[in-house]
């Protein structure tokens, strides 16, 4: 008999970094794997043809962790593999973190992927009773060697920890050069900019964060908005901004957000609904954001990326990339808006300087081959 694999997450990061992995195991059919979707992840899994199953599927209403316990025994899986999320004031229960506590207790073996650098013990500590680690698996996958630097400073075993890179990464390269000239086009008509030059706003940085961070999203849009406004007439008419928010963005952001827009009317600038991040940073000609994933994404597509922090009081969540010179940075409003200005205005600067600096940050594709060889040795098969 097989041994069995259960797969879940709850983040749309942490899903898809698990979503190459499980469809590996699927494939080469050593293992079984049953994949539980929830919430956010649920649309990832299905974009992803990987079939999958809801917590109600078991009678449960929650996730909590009396809720995971009887979903461990139900299934009685050999591992379980996850991706990783956080709690916060509104979500005391997440199911990367519930499951694994779960697993652990019934001996089942637990695996995390990790999928972006930064918030490494937030995603395994209980932030309601203060208890550092409570949620920690066997192992986890990591990015590289600057993320297990930064782990073993906070405390991380190194034992737990493997360094194999994100899956969710591995095909982006080879992506970016599939894509073709007629699907660039289909997607701008798609965002409905007719502009010469497009720009993506990848929005990640919530109104609720801003006494940790000391910006929010609509502070950026509104700086873009500013800076584009001050060029000249013939500059500013060449440039559009699509705009898409963040999967789990919260409802009174989407109302600020959406209600600037409206008393800002703008045929250059739109807010883009049911288009994937990946395709538009694709589509157009450079992509700005707060800390988003997609500003990993677009660099390791050859895609030049700005990331605007105007006034940031706390972490720099991006320095994977801006710490290292790859991307530029702005940490002042003035900084922001002079770099999107010279993002429009210098075209060598937009098309030339900024791919060749993000050119040193690669992958090698091979993230899914790593992980999935983890899950055998873990499983011994």
């Amino acid at each position: 008999m097989k041994k069995k694999i259960l797969a879940t997450s709850w983040h749309p990061g942490g899903a898809n970094a698990i979503v190459p992995v499980i469809k590996r195991l699927s494939d080469e059919k050593k293992v079984d794997v049953i994949t539980v979707g929830h919430q956010y992840s649920e649309k990832i899994f299905e974009a992803a043809g990987i079939p999958y199953k809801k917590i109600t599927d078991y009678g449960l209403k929650d996730v909590s962790s009396g809720s995971m316990d009887a979903l461990i025994q139900t299934e009685a899986p050999r591992l379980v593999l996850t991706g990783t999320s956080a709690q916060d004031e509104n979500n005391k229960d997440v199911i990367e973190q519930t499951v694994t506590l779960a697993a652990n207790k019934q001996n089942v073996l637990t695996l995390a992927v990790l999928d972006f650098w930064g918030n490494y013990s937030m995603r395994f500590n209980d932030i309601y009773t203060g208890e550092k680690f409570k949620f920690l698996p066997d192992k986890i996958a990591i990015m590289d060697q600057y993320a297990m630097k930064d782990m073993l400073s906070e405390g991380f075993n190194k034992n737990r920890l493997a360094i194999t890179g994100n899956p969710h990464f591995d095909n982006l390269e080879s992506k970016a050069k599939a894509f073709t000239s007629s699907e660039k086009q289909g997607i701008r008509e798609r965002i409905g900019l007719t502009t010469e030059i497009i720009f993506f706003y990848a929005a990640n940085a919530w109104k609720k964060g801003m006494k940790d961070l000391g910006y929010w999203d609509l502070d950026n849009i509104q700086l873009i908005n500013e800076a584009i406004s001050e060029l000249s007439d013939d500059q500013k008419n060449k440039i559009g901004v699509a705009i898409k928010l963040h999967p789990r963005v919260p409802s009174e952001d989407l109302d600020a957000i959406t209600n600037y827009l409206n008393t800002h009317p703008s045929n250059q600038i739109k807010l883009v609904t049911g288009i994937g991040s990946q395709e538009l940073v694709l589509a157009s000609d450079l992509t700005f954001t707060p800390f988003s994933t997609v500003g990993i994404e677009a660099v390791y597509m050859g895609k030049p990326c700005i990331s605007l922090q105007p006034g940031l009081t706390g972490h720099d969540f991006l320095s994977i990339l801006t710490k290292n010179r790859i991307i530029p940075v702005g940490y002042t409003k003035q900084e922001c808006k002079d770099l999107v200005k010279r993002a429009i205005v210098n075209e060598h600067y937009r098309k030339k300087d900024l791919v060749s600096k993000a050119s040193t940050f690669r992958t090698d594709g091979k993230a899914t081959e790593r992980v999935t060889n983890l899950v055998y040795d873990l499983l011994k098969c």
